[in-house]
């Protein structure tokens, strides 16, 4: 048996002892456990036995996320704070008791929160409770310290995952959230105080961990614009009954993230139920979410649901992956399926062929040396091609370099995209600051594959003086049929009006750190 298959034995054998071994006179440790694993997917790892580095901040707001519809009233028979679940055999534990009093304020979800002055206090509650009572106490076994997670280093910063363990949260990560949801609802069923509200019959499942399908509302009509009134998946026009669907389903990942909802037929959205959708399906998500329209998504839904594109690229990525390796059926449409396969590697291959024939054909540029083990892409840097953020600016792409880009999933290729330096400060504002000097990746643009522009990063081109031509990158925003202004970042610089001297060519998938 060869060193990790041992390791995820392992890892389900001490998960188990820890739910029956563990002291669990409170629910908060089964939070943690959740929230653990939450963040295991959402953030990619280079290798299976990467240690992980999770943030205390980010645990906190993970259990405020968790307990945000335990602290709604599950009775209607009783008022305030008696109506209220208990979490701990004692008084009512301080988070509940604070996310409750935001929640009588009218404060609806968790974005709300974080843009209101309840979240400071609401926040120093969970970091309060996560260090004074799970963080360090999770791993005592029939009261003893077995720290096969993470050390005991009682940080006030951070925990650091062991070796592998995060791999191993990623593979089993639906049985661990199972189990720890289903050992969480067992401690409020035995708590007396509880007993009076649940009754005999109850939903408790729902309460505790459902999704509130009321705010999904929200999203519809910004969905059905951007997919100019066309179901998701069979692509055909939507009429009658228009559903929201989580792309990644939710009862995978129990979380609502702006970028990871598409409209749908109805017939289509219960045809896939929980099933992962195909791999067509996935690339025509990626562009149009998290590509094409990943700011305006974030513009329009982030009053109502957490918007991080790059954070549903990894939830996505984790979610195939596991579906790869227990060689999952993918949903195609009603009643067909496909073998989920690595595309990752698949795609890798085929750009490394791709590049193999242009290093042929152009024998000036730069060797290209590319490794799968690494999934890092070869993409055309035009050093001499400067975006302008600021003024149209003059470049050309006379010379070329190539520069591997991180590609996990193998969506970028060296025939439809690019690298070139920012130039200029008018787009260094906002939450996607852009600044002199970035590196940036972008899309080519071809007429017939341009589709909608509303919301995207563009780059532009512009005659100039003589030979040369000038670019700029810019936001677009319709005012009206054919008539766009393009939108700085920056608010100092001015918008400007497109006419027929510009040239559309290029979309901007994201900045690179490097």
């Amino acid at each position: 048996m060869d060193g990790m298959m041992q390791r995820q034995l392992d890892f389900i054998s001490y998960i188990q002892r820890m739910l029956v071994e563990g002291d669990f006179s409170a629910t908060y440790k089964f939070a943690l456990l959740h929230a653990i694993a939450d963040v295991c997917i959402e953030q990619p790892l280079k290798s299976d036995e990467d240690k992980l580095i999770i943030e205390l901040p980010t645990l906190a707001d993970k259990m405020i996320d968790l307990y945000w519809y335990h602290a709604t009233p599950f009775s209607s028979e009783q008022t305030g704070e008696n109506a209220l679940l208990k979490q701990n055999t004692g008084n009512q534990s301080k988070v509940i008791r604070v996310l409750f009093e935001c929640q009588q304020n009218n404060i609806r979800n968790f974005r709300q929160l974080k843009q209101s002055a309840f979240y400071l206090p609401t926040f120093n509650a969970a970091m309060t409770t996560l260090k004074n009572g799970p963080l360090w106490r999770l791993q005592i076994l029939a009261k003893q310290e077995e720290c096969f997670l993470y050390p005991h280093t009682k940080s006030t910063k951070s925990i650091v995952l062991n070796a592998g363990i995060a791999s191993c949260f990623r593979r089993f990560y639906d049985l661990v959230v199972y189990l720890a949801k289903n050992a969480w609802i067992q401690k409020i069923q035995s708590i007396k105080h509880n007993q009076v509200l649940i009754g005999p019959q109850s939903q408790l499942q729902d309460f505790l961990f459902g999704v509130d399908r009321s705010v999904l509302i929200k999203a519809k009509p910004v969905l059905v614009e951007l997919q100019s009134n066309r179901c998701f998946y069979c692509q055909k026009p939507m009429k009658g009954e228009i559903e929201v669907d989580h792309f990644i389903p939710f009862a995978r990942y129990s979380h609502d993230l702006g970028h990871n909802f598409v409209a749908a037929h109805s017939v289509c959205n219960n045809s896939k139920r929980d099933f992962l959708a195909a791999q067509l399906h996935r690339e025509r998500w990626q562009e149009q979410n998290l590509v094409i329209h990943e700011r305006s998504l974030s513009e329009a839904l982030s009053p109502y649901f957490y918007c991080d594109a790059d954070k549903s690229q990894a939830v996505s990525d984790w979610a195939y992956q596991v579906a790869c390796v227990n060689g999952a059926k993918l949903w195609l449409s009603k009643d067909r399926f496909e073998e989920a396969r690595s595309v990752s590697k698949l795609s890798l291959l085929n750009q490394m062929a791709s590049l193999e024939v242009r290093a042929q054909d152009n024998s000036h540029h730069q060797k290209v040396d590319i490794s799968i083990a690494d999934f890092s892409t070869q993409l055309p840097y035009f050093p001499n091609l400067k975006m302008a953020c600021g003024h149209f600016k003059t470049g050309d792409d006379s010379d070329v370099e190539y520069i591997g880009v991180q590609d996990n999933v193998g969506r970028f290729s060296p025939s439809n995209h690019f690298l070139a330096r920012a130039s200029g400060n008018s787009m260094n504002g906002g939450k996607n600051a852009i600044y002199d000097g970035d590196l940036l990746l972008f899309e080519w643009i071809a007429a017939d594959k341009a589709g909608s522009l509303q919301g995207a990063t563009v780059a532009i081109e512009c005659d100039g003086y003589g030979d040369e031509s000038q670019y700029l990158l810019r936001n677009v925003e319709k005012i009206a049929e054919g008539r766009y202004l393009l939108i700085a970042y920056n608010s100092e610089y001015s918008a400007l009006e497109s006419d027929e001297s510009m040239r559309t060519f290029a979309r901007l998938v994201r900045r690179i750190d490097k």
